[in-house]
């Protein structure tokens, strides 16, 4: 067994603590790159965020980072408790990423499952959001917008495409051009590539986007079509991702770029962004078809979840934000008489 870092010891990173903690488990060396593809590159940088205060804290007791057990769990929570304002939701993740590293089923200890649930009672859940807003202000911006360059167009179309399928960033940043069919009806998008919602049981999201004759402008097939032809010639011959950047030298862009694309857009429209972040599409398309009457199983299966999900239910149906003031409307006499 490796010997134990004493916490003193530099962090050397979110993968290398794992891969450590994998070996003094007992996973053979040349088992451990295959045990780490259990974890997607998103978790690993979110369980990062956890070993980088649990390594600051164990250095400070002078105790191992791998000597995960209930009372330094309970003492390190604490400690986190006493010193942000992060809620349940954070202490669940944390308990996740530490259970990963230990060689104790601490997710199951009873101690701190008592802990936890009394964090739960202080600090409960809570949705990011408790209104969202509402897509035809970006649908009336992106009508009138008519630049024809990269940038126009690409700002244009992953809008439309988050709008148009409720789906989140990084499912549309994975779109690739061989998984676009075109059809007389519109156009159809598989994806391909591991997501969030990704698993043995589960079937790979398919996109379907009708043409949208009322008003072509806003076609988000359409505008696929544009920006396919309009960036034919700039993709690279090693990658066949639709999204590549506006400029020189055009690499594939990220899931981190078209987040900053479609929060540039949503500000030119006056979406606050202060409030609402890019993901925030999600909630404003899922909301407006449920207000406009949609089958939520419709609302569902176009958004990615599963027919007996209750996420839509508890984080997702949101009223508008209101702009209206209680005490001018009450006060104001100008219409009276």
């Amino acid at each position: 067994r490796p010997a134990s870092p004493t916490g003193e010891e530099p962090n050397p990173g979110s993968r290398e603590v794992i891969r450590k903690a994998f070996q003094r488990q007992g996973i053979p060396e040349s088992a451990l790159n295959t045990t780490l593809n259990s974890l997607s590159e998103g978790t690993i940088r979110q369980y990062g965020i956890t070993y980088k205060a649990w390594w600051s804290f164990c250095e400070s007791i002078h105790e191992s980072p791998f000597n995960v057990n209930s009372k330094l769990v309970t003492l390190f929570f604490e400690k986190l408790l006493s010193s942000t304002t992060n809620r349940f939701n954070a202490f669940n993740s944390h308990r996740a990423a530490l259970s990963l590293i230990s060689d104790q089923p601490i997710g199951r200890n009873m101690l701190v499952k008592r802990y936890l649930k009394g964090i739960f009672r202080q600090r409960p859940p809570a949705p990011r959001y408790q209104t969202t807003w509402d897509p035809q202000i970006v649908l009336d911006y992106l009508e009138t917008t008519t630049g024809s360059d990269l940038k126009a167009q690409s700002f244009k179309l992953v809008t439309l495409l988050t709008l148009a399928t409720g789906q989140r960033l990084q499912t549309i940043s994975t779109i690739r051009i061989p998984n676009i069919t075109m059809s007389a009806e519109g156009a159809r998008v598989l994806i391909s590539d591991f997501i969030k919602t990704t698993s043995p049981n589960s079937a790979q999201p398919c996109l379907h986007l009708p043409f949208f004759d009322a008003k072509p402008s806003l076609c988000a097939a359409r505008c696929l079509q544009t920006y396919i032809e309009l960036t034919k010639d700039l993709r690279s011959t090693d990658s066949d991702k639709l999204f590549v950047c506006y400029k020189k030298p055009h690499k594939p862009a990220t899931k981190q770029t078209l987040s900053r694309w479609v929060k540039e857009t949503l500000t030119s429209a006056g979406v606050d962004t202060t409030i609402f972040k890019p993901h925030s599409t999600r909630h404003a398309s899922t909301s407006a078809a449920d207000r406009k009457g949609l089958a939520i199983e419709c609302i569902r299966k176009t958004a990615g979840w599963t027919s007996n999900s209750t996420t839509f239910a508890k984080f997702y149906k949101l009223p508008l934000a209101q702009t209206g003031n209680f005490l001018h409307t009450v006060f104001d006499q100008s219409e009276d008489n």
